[in-house]
């Protein structure tokens, strides 16, 4: 059968890895949904823990349409269900990935998907404690010169959400420039010559995921991002010490 038909073992595998692939999304999805709609059921708290940053900037916040208030609702309700969500999504990417990871590398990509989780946390409590309330200080302050500064309930959830999604991605740059490393994609020699062209795609990334596009919330986003990835190059340097160490091991051994 394998004789006649080669590519068939090769169709199956690929079937089943995209079973699999679907399985861990719906599961993932799934508890997104359950998370929302408990979240959704708590929304008064969460809601006040949203409006925090801007209370003493502004205090009240409006809305200027009948569905505006309940869309904000249902945002915040999302944006806390994918962030509870968050340790079960990143489970099942381990859990999906670690076949093909081989027994000696397979405790170093464990290490490397614990430490996404902290610092996806680490990066929405630096959004939530200092990039938003810094970025709202800056530009309320600036506008409350030009006029009375009124902020719609659906606006700010927009700003609130961009910033909070934001943060916990751009603190997993260590992560993903670790793992680039451990599969060879890249190494700290690169990365130094090319610190430049990495600062220049900070500053367009961070103009691009700021939701106001202003200098203030650019630096506030770009000069952490640097420091990650500063960061990012020193942990890509100490991965290939090891690699070095181990495969001088393997040549002892031999």
């Amino acid at each position: 059968m394998n004789a006649l038909y080669p590519d068939e073992p090769k169709k199956l595998n690929v079937i089943t890895h995209l079973e699999e692939f679907r399985k861990r999304v719906l599961i993932s999805l799934g508890f997104v949904a359950a998370a929302s709609v408990f979240t959704f059921s708590n929304g008064d708290r969460i809601m006040a823990l949203v409006k925090r940053p801007v209370a003493p900037v502004i205090g009240d916040l409006i809305y200027i349409s009948p569905t505006e208030a309940f869309v904000a609702y249902l945002k915040v309700s999302l944006l806390s269900g994918f962030i509870i969500s968050f340790p079960v999504i990143l489970y099942h990417t381990w859990a999906y990935v670690s076949p093909a990871i081989n027994n000696t590398s397979k405790t170093r990509v464990l290490g490397w998907f614990l430490t996404a989780f902290f610092l996806f946390f680490a990066g929405i409590c630096f959004s939530y404690f200092i990039a938003i309330p810094a970025a709202l200080d800056f530009l309320i302050g600036f506008g409350s010169s030009i006029a009375v500064p009124r902020i719609t309930v659906g606006k700010y959830i927009s700003f609130f959400g961009a910033l909070i999604l934001a943060g916990g991605i751009i603190f997993e740059i260590p992560v993903i420039i670790s793992v680039m490393t451990e599969a060879g994609f890249i190494n700290s020699n690169i990365l130094r010559r090319k610190r430049h062209i990495a600062v220049l795609v900070i500053l367009i990334i961070s103009a691009i995921i700021t939701p106001t596009q202003d200098i203030i919330n650019m630096l506030i986003f770009s000069i952490p991002m640097v420091v990650l990835y500063e960061a990012g190059v020193l942990i890509s340097r100490y991965i290939e010490r090891g690699k070095r160490r181990g495969s001088e091991g393997a040549e002892d051994v031999a």
